[in-house]
């Protein structure tokens, strides 16, 4: 009898079986990796999105931080809550509002007499909402929202106390 040399059909079967089992849990592995990598930095631009956002405030704020300055008042788009600084200057009264329109946190100067339009105001950082409260020593609690589709709502809050007195509601 002749012994016949080389490899029978089941064992090339089943290595390939075992290939494709290997191929497939590495690439499970690799498309689960790149999701949740995808996942992390998403939300890492949305919180520096609102940090970014926070700071602008702060600084604004802490700028003008002047008796009887500083108000909030329905936005003159859509009726949301708004920052609104007065400043006299030269004998004329200018608003600085500061509000969230079409997703982003704007800030519009104007002249108290202007008449106002969306396409005015300029665009700050991505934001989605914006809370505002003032509390009874007259510090502002300043609570923005952002969301990606498919993500999460997240939120972050920062208490802001004025030196020169508080916020007028």
């Amino acid at each position: 009898m002749k012994r016949r040399g080389g490899y029978t059909l089941i064992e090339l079967v089943l290595v390939l079986m075992l290939l494709v089992l290997v191929a497939s849990v590495v690439f499970t592995l690799a498309g689960t990796g790149s999701r949740t990598y995808l996942n992390m930095t998403a939300k890492q631009v949305q919180t520096a999105d609102l940090r970014i956002a926070l700071s602008y405030l702060d600084v604004q704020i802490r700028k003008n931080d002047v008796r009887d300055a500083w108000s909030v008042r329905p936005d003159p788009f859509e009726g949301h809550p708004a920052l609104v600084v007065e400043q006299n200057f030269e004998g004329g009264t200018y608003l600085t509002w500061i509000y969230v329109r079409d997703g982003y946190l704007c800030e519009l100067f104007v002249d108290e007499t202007t008449e106002i339009t969306d396409s005015m105001g300029s665009r700050i950082a991505p934001v989605d909402r914006m809370s505002l409260g003032v509390q009874d020593d007259g510090s502002l609690v300043v609570t923005l929202f952002r969301q990606e589709p498919d993500r999460s709502i997240i939120s972050q809050s920062r208490e802001i106390s004025m030196r020169a007195g508080g916020v007028r509601q």
